[in-house]
Parts: C-alpha cells; sequence; structure tokens
C-alpha cells in the first residue's frame, strides 16, 4: 500500500490556503513573550503597517547572550582573596583591605604561584 503526507500551509490570521512559497514567517514579542506568525504577503505587510508607529518611536533591545551574562569568576572567593592580600602585603604589592581587587595584583599573585 502507498501512503502520501501532503503538508498544507494556511495563513494564521485569514485561514487562506498558501503554497510554500507564499508563506511568510514572522516572529516578534510582546510583554517578553515570543510569537511565530505563519502570513501571506499581505497579511505580513498589514502586520508591519501597524507596529510601524510604535517602531519608529521604540528603543531596540539588544538580546543577552553568552557574551552578556557574568559568571561567577575566581575573585569571588573570599579566601582565595584573603591569600592574595597576604601575599600582595607580604611582597609590597599594594593592595586594599576590602572590596574588589584589582586585576593587576591577581595576575602578579598567580604568576608568582606558577
Amino acid at each position: 500500500m502507498a501512503r502520501r503526507e501532503v503538508t498544507q500551509y494556511f495563513d494564521d490570521l485569514d485561514n487562506t490556503t498558501l503554497n510554500e512559497e507564499e508563506v511568510r514567517v514572522v516572529d516578534f514579542s510582546v510583554n517578553g513573550v515570543d510569537y511565530t506568525l505563519d502570513l501571506s504577503e499581505d497579511n505580513k505587510a498589514k502586520f508591519e503597517e501597524a507596529l510601524a508607529p510604535y517602531i519608529q518611536v521604540a528603543r531596540r533591545k539588544v538580546r543577552g547572550g553568552a557574551a552578556g551574562r557574568r559568571t561567577a569568576t575566581r575573585s569571588a572567593n573570599p579566601q582565595r582573596n584573603k591569600m592574595i592580600r597576604e601575599w600582595a602585603q607580604a611582597n609590597g604589592v599594594e593592595v586594599s583591605e576590602r572590596g574588589r581587587i584589582a586585576q593587576s595584583v591577581i595576575d602578579q599573585f598567580e604568576k608568582a604561584q606558577g
């Protein structure tokens, strides 16, 4: 027995039948929720026209990726920071008693540790 599967495309707005080449996928977000629509060229144009006044005055938001995320660093370890401060004081390297340790001090410490 033979079997044939047929994929049909429909405009999500008005339910008109579309062929594969006519489908326009529109991705958008509202209030942090992402949406996707399959539209005809005409309905895509209407959608973009309806949003145009809002887009013209809106600010673009850059999505955070891996580069935008902050992760805990090795310098966030209190015991390690104490060791670095003790080493710096013993070796005449200026370091604050509290707060963030300068990267140059951390680099010197790591170089001295081998």
